[in-house]
């Protein structure tokens, strides 16, 4: 989303209160894209209510703007939770008001085993990939457990090829390191080559990024997301496979494989051990489980 032309469009007023949303959001660390959330969701917001004065809206007012523009729309927990978070944020920043927590509360969300995807499908997804950036995208989450915004932000300096390791800069700007495997090494250096040191080709690397974007800036998560959703419907994959699965599918092959849960949960950047053990029991055989013999009951 361009940021500058939407703030462009905005009334004086309104323009001066997202850009102080945006200032405080950027102070804090956050990322690009809860910046882009935030402001879609506050303008969504402002235009729904452009006709009255928005520093007196209460949550009565939000409540109904949340009943028929998410809940009426059987919209996700995920997108509810968004919304909520960011008018909120807006009320805090530009008014200093709280809302009662019991009124507008967020959502609890449904703790699912997330999706994954078998090697067998990986490999017919992979090999019938025709360019060498996108067969390294799918390498990236699938071997070595990469959110999309992290395969977008890969740069040259971070790859550690002798020693099959990864630098990533992940949530909450949190280095990790993570495994590369020898056939992502291989992929990469084929792209590489293939992409900036050809004769023909008078490409210089001036970011840093190993996938370059529009403007020589780093590559959108948006266009790794956009790009799995055309191969989903391609191969006519669940509805739940996303992007992120092959993230799932990484860490489940790993602990499937008798990998170190402590191991996985610093290669994947988790803060907690709690969310990764889920992958210990999706990691399970249970096939060669051992307990009760049921055949002599």
């Amino acid at each position: 989303m361009d940021l500058t032309r939407l703030l462009r469009l905005m009334p004086k007023e309104e323009r001066k209160q997202i850009q102080k949303v945006i200032d405080i959001l950027q102070i804090g660390g956050r990322s690009k894209r809860t910046i882009d959330n935030y402001v879609c969701a506050i303008n969504r917001f402002l235009k729904y209510f452009e006709s009255k004065d928005i520093s007196k809206l209460n949550e009565n007012d939000i409540v109904e703007y949340m009943k028929c523009s998410y809940l009426n729309k059987s919209c996700s927990v995920n997108t509810y939770n968004m919304n909520i978070s960011a008018i909120k944020y807006f009320y805090s920043i530009n008014f200093n008001k709280e809302f009662n927590n019991k009124l507008l509360p967020h959502s609890k969300l449904t703790k699912k085993i997330p999706s994954t995807i078998d090697k067998e499908t990986f490999d017919k997804i992979f090999y019938g990939e025709k360019s060498l950036k996108h067969k390294c995208w799918l390498l990236l989450a699938y071997c070595s457990g990469l959110r999309a915004e992290e395969v977008a932000s890969v740069r040259l300096k971070d790859i550690n090829a002798n020693e099959h390791q990864l630098k990533v800069l992940g949530k909450r700007k949190k280095e990790r390191f993570t495994v590369l495997p020898e056939i992502t090494v291989r992929y990469l250096r084929m792209y590489y080559k293939s992409y900036y040191c050809q004769p023909y080709n008078r490409r210089v690397n001036k970011t840093g990024y190993l996938f370059e974007g529009y403007k020589y800036e780093c590559l959108t998560s948006s266009t790794i997301v956009n790009y799995f959703t055309d191969i989903k419907h391609k191969y006519n994959l669940d509805e739940s496979i996303s992007f992120h699965s092959l993230r799932h599918s990484f860490a489940s092959n790993f602990i499937r494989n008798g990998g170190d849960p402590f191991v996985l949960k610093s290669m994947m950047g988790h803060t907690s051990m709690n969310t990764t053990s889920i992958y210990i029991h999706m990691g399970r055989d249970f096939n060669n489980l051992k307990g009760v013999n049921y055949e002599q009951i």
